[in-house]
């Protein structure tokens, strides 16, 4: 008896450049669900809105929404800037389910700013009935000093009436560290690689997830100070398996630098 041949994990990808976004736009479906979500049609921020066809019915928008400060309140927040998932009706634009994500919300003076949010291309199936919607939003320092911007991944399903989401802001990519900004800095950067195994755990397939540290150091040569040219590079890899727990992919926040 001949084995079968083990299915090859089915790359989300390779690492977050790799990435190919969804493309896809319906402007008068967008105007449609702006009304229906009683939104000013030109408070949203067209260039930072995404979208993907979940279904032959179904579209899943990430819109940004722009709420015009209040100066008696505060002077100097700026603008803010809110982010909105919502499921629509293509047919008519009808509101099937929102949410505002409050921790992507930020106002423009704010020291961290938040990217577009980058809808993946694929849908991805994670168990034998639903599909699943993967995006991603990076956020980043304003600073010239300090380095970091961290981007994350979350996984949704919807149903009809209620959105899920199964993963919820892991971290795919960061990058932290401090630069003088004439060629001294150390900076030590996260890349992860997601794949789909074929085990399940509680009736959702495994994400198998390799993660690369990476620090990098240089410094200019300094003779006043007695500083000497250096340039120093280290390597660390990781491999993480993500299990469905009958709720969510669980996973512990980890902040910890591997080098830094």
């Amino acid at each position: 008896k001949t084995e079968t041949p083990k299915p090859v994990e089915k790359l989300i990808f390779k690492n977050s450049e790799y990435i190919i976004s969804s493309d896809e736009l319906d402007l008068s479906l967008l105007k449609k669900a702006s009304e229906n979500l009683k939104i000013e049609y030109k408070t949203v921020k067209i260039e930072d809105v995404s979208s993907i066809k979940y279904s032959d019915e179904i579209t899943f928008f990430v819109i940004c929404i722009v709420r015009k400060e209040n100066k008696s309140k505060d002077e100097n927040r700026g603008n803010f800037y809110e982010r909105k998932y919502v499921f629509v009706n293509n047919s008519d634009g009808k509101i099937l389910a929102e949410e505002s994500d409050a921790g992507l919300g930020y106002y423009e003076n704010e020291g961290l700013r938040v990217g577009k949010t980058y809808i993946l291309k694929n849908l991805l199936k994670l168990d034998e009935k639903n599909q699943a919607i993967a995006f991603t939003t990076a956020v980043y320092s304003n600073s010239r000093v300090v380095v970091y911007s961290e981007e994350k991944l979350t996984i949704m399903t919807f149903d009809g009436s209620k959105m899920k989401k199964l993963l919820y802001e892991y971290p795919i990519r960061s990058v932290n560290g401090d630069s003088d900004g004439s060629g001294t800095y150390q900076i030590e950067t996260l890349e992860t690689g997601i794949s789909i195994s074929d085990a399940q755990s509680n009736g959702y397939y495994d994400l198998l997830v390799s993660k690369i540290f990476s620090y990098e150091a240089a410094a200019e040569e300094d003779l006043e100070n007695d500083i000497q040219k250096m340039n120093d590079l280290k390597v660390k890899k990781e491999f993480q398996r993500l299990r469905y727990n009958g709720k969510t992919y669980s996973f512990k926040k980890d902040d910890q630098n591997r080098f830094l």
